[in-house]
Formats: structure tokens, sequence, C-alpha cells
């Protein structure tokens, strides 16, 4: 369930001061979004990038703080946009456009949907390790809003706002990498023991 976001008035006269130098200012959004960025990130690019990826983001914050425009989404929005597109240079990532029309739009039978959420089949079978590879191997554009939406806890206001896409599009987005990360984490039949 997503969070509340913060009062954006609040969180708009903090970057006011920030940009006045008030360290105060910066710790406290640093306080607010810091595990939000650091959970994108690990989930994004891993354990051995997520620490750098995090802290490109803040300091991104600090330096340009200018850049935050409130017309276009909250500071926790715009902060994982920034770690996204961090992670994104530091794994060497580039979307490739993909036709609408090329997408598998099929809709597989009530008898074959596992009504248990792969987020709760992972918390109670899956390692963190298992989550994180099968969350990679999904293609860029529907691991961002899986991360944004599930795991950041990002509305799909400020997720769509991130990733430059209609809300509409997270949502069909969303579904496909639920989907697709059901299937990957799904039990694998074992072969029959010789008895």
């Amino acid at each position: 369930m997503p969070m509340p976001p913060h009062d954006p008035h609040a969180e708009q006269a903090l970057l006011g001061r920030l940009k006045s130098g008030d360290e105060a200012a910066f710790d406290t959004l640093y306080r607010r979004h810091k595990d939000a960025v650091y959970r994108f990130a690990l989930l994004y690019c891993g354990a051995g990038a997520a620490a750098d990826v995090t802290q490109d983001s803040f300091m991104h914050l600090i330096t340009h703080p200018g850049q935050y425009d409130p017309a276009r989404g909250t500071v926790a929005a715009w902060l994982c946009g920034i770690a996204r597109n961090l992670a994104r240079r530091h794994l060497g990532l580039r979307e490739v456009a993909t036709d609408p029309a090329d997408l598998d739009d099929t809709l597989p039978h009530e008898a074959h949907i596992d009504t248990e959420t792969p987020l709760d089949r992972v918390l109670r079978n899956e390692s963190a390790d298992e989550v994180r590879r099968a969350i990679a191997a999904l293609a860029p554009h529907y691991r961002d809003v899986l991360v944004l939406c599930e795991l950041s806890e990002l509305s799909y206001a400020e997720a769509a706002q991130v990733c430059g896409i209609e809300i509409g599009t997270v949502r069909s987005r969303l579904s496909r990498a639920r989907a697709q990360l059901a299937q990957t984490l799904a039990p694998r039949p074992r072969a029959k023991e010789a008895m």
C-alpha cells in the first residue's frame, strides 16, 4: 500500500531552505526519502551499486535542487527518478522502444491464475537473491513500475511522473510485471525420482 505523500508545501519550503545552504533542511529531506531511494536502487541494480546510486541521488539533490519542478510531481518521485537514471547509467541500460501492438495481450485462463501475489510467495518461500535476479530479468520498463509502485511504495501518479508515462501505462506495465515475476518465481515441477 503506498504511503501518503508528505505535505508538498513543507517539502518545497525545505527545498527553498536547501537552496540557501541550510544543512538541516537537507538532513530532513534525506531522512524522509533515503529508505525509498535506497530500496529502489537496491532492487534495480543490486547491493553492489545501491549505496552509490543513493549517494549520487542525494548529491544531485544538494547540487541541483532547482531542477525539482513541483508541477511535475513529488520530491519522492523526483528523487526516485534521479535514482532510476543513475542506476540505468550504472548498469549501462537503455530502454528499447516497443510498439504496443507487438506486446502479448492474451490473458491466461482463470484456472491458471495464482491468487497468491508474488510478494506473498517471495516473503514466504524465496530468497532475496532469487527475487533480485527475477526482478533484474524483467524488461526495464516493467521493472521500473514494479519497483516504484510495489517496493518503493510510490503512487501510480508518482511512478508515471518518474517514468514519463501515463497512469494507464503504469497500470498495464505493473500488471505485466507482476505476471512475469510470478511466472519466474513459480515453483518448477520436479522430475520423478528413481524408485
